[in-house]
């Protein structure tokens, strides 16, 4: 084991300038790294899966003051991925009996339609801004067909978890605190009230098979269906509008990939599991040890800091071949822990690719032409993490092009 790892934060500028070469300096040096104030970074896939395991350690948030918002600390506890142990492992199974093949297969003719209404909104020869015409509205109206409601209701729905899902920033800097818990409460509300409904009248949409899930006899209580149903929607809603972006920027930076994707677009789930290799939207997940520990020659107390640097992981070469290359067409699925690993796998990690891989296999088999018309807008203090817009000029194909 090499005895000088280096000391970094995670915030440090030689991330900003060039992310993953600097990651693979600190692989070079060893295979953990520390930040200032003790934390260790792990980067290689085989440590991040350990970590993700969540035997020895739990998913942590850090410098939550719940004193802030006693109502929000209690969601961020409700949720799947803050849960450990034997409570996590209970909610986790019923959840896996409601997101059944049968449940997300049947929401796919719904998530095709909508991929399709928005993409006939686009001009058969001019510009588009992706995040705005796209990428934000699909996720969003995927709530009506989660929650078989009519799209009108989750126009509402949806810019509450757009505001709410703010709830870990929030106890963190105390920003916009009161606008998160009202948003969070009106999720909530609107959950508890469709919960009523949905007990007497079940139908066939995810929000009822959560209602109805049990193991011998245990279904889950009322707390629990409404702090799940925000946490999927949430996830759902704000992993696709960020990470799509993500994906189809990676495809037009490497034309032949997209050449390759247009050729075949049945390629698009490889795609989409590649782009989230290739162009993680996770950064450094932080968890603590539960107890004093010892990992590869390296000693944890309880409550120690252990973070998994999802984009080292996602290319790591004792693990990946060719890792900084994007290949939708490389051997085998490719492994990323964008949507995590192990214990806190993301429950909605199914929903979220299948929509993605619909939208994709649109946009390539509508348009002959997709380019970028200059350089992606990042969103303040996550260059390289997520895009605030991203402007292109499209082109539909002639057996495409619609009366304008």
């Amino acid at each position: 084991m090499p005895d000088s790892p280096m000391t970094v934060a995670l915030d440090a500028e030689e991330f900003k300038q060039d992310r993953y070469g600097f990651i693979e300096h600190l692989r070079a040096q060893s295979f953990y790294a520390r930040t200032p104030d003790g934390g260790t970074i792990f980067y290689n896939q085989e440590d991040v899966a350990e970590i993700f395991k969540c035997r020895d350690f739990r998913f942590y948030f850090e410098g939550i003051d719940e004193t802030k918002s006693p109502y929000l600390k209690k969601a961020i506890d409700h949720e799947l991925l803050n849960m450990h142990g034997v409570s996590h492992d209970r909610l986790s199974r019923l959840v896996k009996i409601a997101l059944r093949d049968r449940i997300v297969d049947g929401m796919r003719q719904s998530i095709e339609a909508i991929s399709r209404d928005l993409t006939a909104a686009f001009p058969n020869t001019g510009e588009v801004e992706f995040c705005a015409d796209f990428a934000d509205p699909l996720p969003s109206r995927v709530l009506g067909p989660m929650f078989d409601v009519p799209y009108v209701e989750t126009e509402g729905l949806n810019d509450w978890i757009k505001v709410g899902g703010r709830k870990l920033d929030a106890l963190q800097t105390g920003v916009g605190i009161e606008k998160v818990e009202e948003a969070n409460r009106r999720i909530h509300t609107y959950l508890r009230d469709l919960l009523s409904e949905r007990r007497e009248n079940p139908g066939e949409d995810l929000f009822s098979e959560l209602i109805q899930a049990e193991i011998d006899g245990d279904r889950m209580s009322e707390d629990e269906i409404v702090y799940l149903s925000a946490e999927l929607a949430s996830a759902g809603v704000d992993t696709t509008r960020t990470q799509l972006p993500l994906i189809l920027l990676a495809l037009l930076q490497h034309p032949d990939e997209l050449e390759k994707l247009r050729a075949e677009p049945g390629l698009a789930l490889r795609a989409v599991d590649e782009g989230m290799r290739f162009a993680p939207l996770p950064w450094a997940i932080p968890h603590q040890a539960t107890g004093e520990l010892e990992y590869k020659g390296l000693k944890f107390r309880k409550g120690d800091v252990a973070y998994a640097l999802v984009p080292g992981a996602n290319r790591d070469p004792s693990a990946v071949k060719d890792p900084q290359n994007f290949n939708i067409t490389r051997e085998g699925r490719s492994r990323n822990f964008s949507f995590g690993a192990g214990m806190h796998a993301c429950p909605g990690a199914q929903l979220a690719r299948m929509e993605m891989s619909v939208a994709l296999h649109d946009l390539v088999s509508e348009f002959s032409t997709i380019r970028l018309l200059e350089r992606p807008d990042w969103e303040p203090g996550h260059e390289g993490r997520g895009l605030r817009t991203l402007k292109l000029h499209v082109e539909r194909g002639a057996e495409h092009r619609r009366p304008q």
